[in-house]
């Protein structure tokens, strides 16, 4: 049998240069103390390879360049995950100077750009000097976090015939794990989704499985053009569970805006629609009739107004199977039925502080401490008792945002209870979203 040293030195690990590979006690392992992972954005952008990416226009380009202006200036990724400070790197290498200046100066709106964020409009290939570039630029900055590259196709080596597609797609990003090994940072690799869908959101990048092979994450921004909102999957190998965010593109600020859980959004939006449609008829209507007029499948429908029963935000006339239904005045449909309350009319709040309200401030069947909240809403500080009169006594939110605060409070919107339901099992310090964004 040939031993290590028989095979040629370039079969060898490192081409015979480096020492033979001598493997490591598990039990060892499990007594050492390792630092936890870094997050460039908690939950969503650890530290390693991630590639993001989504089909052309879709705002690639501009998520990307908002995560670095979040990380350099230490704020909110996303209008609502808090990241900690430190410089990025953009290789904009689609873009020239006077595009990326309008880009900037639409994001920032007005505010100082911060210090730290570098950019390049152009970059050699990763394997003909693109790493060493990058490694130079983090020796100058110790603080470094975050280097996107946008866009794998103008820093990717010309393909080599006779070569199989999955290894040119991993060697593609492999000359960037020392620099991630060495330095903990988190590079963001932009890149396209193939035409086709596909159940996994990971079979529809781009290229093939070597692509995701090598990188440590990957994020897909999936939008219907046109559209405002878009979803975008997260999933790697330090993210605990797979999750699927809701976004909202804000064309003001030319930035995206996390909504929430997608599932929960959606259904959220669902449900606002048959609210609308009840506020707009004025009379009961059967599942199919509310079917009719959003353009809706009528089981869907069914399926939903359940829910919304259960929920207090509809009600029933008749009797089963030919239910009609009406919206509720106390469900939590955006406060339709408060009109009385003009604290808590609109939409646009964070924060709901001392709600209050008379024996006629329409909830009068409502007999609970109750907070009614829209999506948009963030926490609630301070809950009165709404039926109590103004000298009602004032309760925590922690006793009182149950079963009331419900459908429009979504997964990053959580009360004090239900955001150490989530941490339950988790050790302090996580950084996964659930943790983050209930803290």
């Amino acid at each position: 049998m040939r031993g290590y040293d028989d095979f040629p030195p370039e079969w060898r690990r490192g081409g015979g240069r480096s020492p033979k590979p001598t493997p490591k006690s598990a039990r060892e392992l499990l007594a050492r103390e390792l630092p936890p992972a870094k997050w460039a954005v908690p939950g969503v952008l650890p530290e390693g390879i991630t590639i993001l990416a989504g089909k052309p226009k879709m705002g690639k380009s501009w998520l990307a360049l908002g995560l670095c202006v979040a990380v350099t200036s230490g704020g909110y990724a996303l209008g609502k995950i808090p990241v900690g400070q430190g410089a990025a790197l953009y290789l904009a290498l689609e873009d020239t100077d006077r595009r990326l200046q309008k880009r900037l100066r639409k994001v920032l709106a007005g505010s100082e750009c911060p210090d730290g964020l570098d950019y390049e409009t152009e970059w050699d290939a990763l394997a003909e000097g693109g790493v060493e570039a990058i490694g130079e630029w983090i020796g100058q900055r110790p603080d470094a976090r975050l280097i996107v590259i946008d866009i794998l196709k103008r820093v990717r080596s010309r393909e080599q015939a006779g070569r199989s597609m999955y290894d040119v797609d991993y060697e593609a990003l492999e000359p960037l794990k020392p620099l991630v090994e060495q330095h903990g940072v988190s590079i963001l690799v932009i890149h396209h989704l193939r035409q086709l869908e596909a159940a996994d959101p990971l079979e529809m990048i781009s290229g093939s499985s070597g692509l995701t092979g090598v990188a440590d994450g990957a994020l897909v921004l999936k939008r219907d053009r046109g559209k405002q909102d878009a979803t975008l999957h997260i999933d790697g190998r330090d993210v605990e569970e797979p999750a699927e965010l809701a976004l909202r593109w804000d064309a003001d600020i030319a930035s995206w805006a996390l909504m929430g859980d997608a599932e929960e959004f959606r259904i959220s939006n669902e449900r606002r629609e048959i609210l609308d449609a009840l506020i707009r008829a004025g009379v009961p209507l059967a599942p199919k009739e509310i079917a009719e007029r959003i353009d809706k499948p009528d089981g869907n429908v069914r399926k939903l107004l359940h829910g919304m029963y259960d929920d207090k935000q509809v009600a029933r006339h008749g009797t089963h199977p030919r239910y009609k239904y009406t919206p509720t005045t106390n469900g939590n449909d955006g406060n339709d039925g408060n009109d009385s309350n003009g604290g808590n009319d609109g939409n646009d709040m964070d924060s709901v502080t001392n709600v209050t309200g008379g024996n006629d401030s329409g909830n009068d069947k409502n007999t609970e401490k109750t907070a009614y909240l829209s999506q948009k809403r963030r926490n609630v500080t301070d809950v009165t008792d709404v039926t109590g009169g103004v000298g009602g006594r004032k309760s925590n939110v922690t006793e009182n945002a149950g079963k009331n605060v419900t459908e429009n409070v979504t997964a990053p919107h959580l009360s004090a209870d239900e955001g150490n339901d989530r941490r339950e099992g988790h050790p302090d310090g996580c950084q996964c979203l659930s943790c983050v964004l209930s803290i």
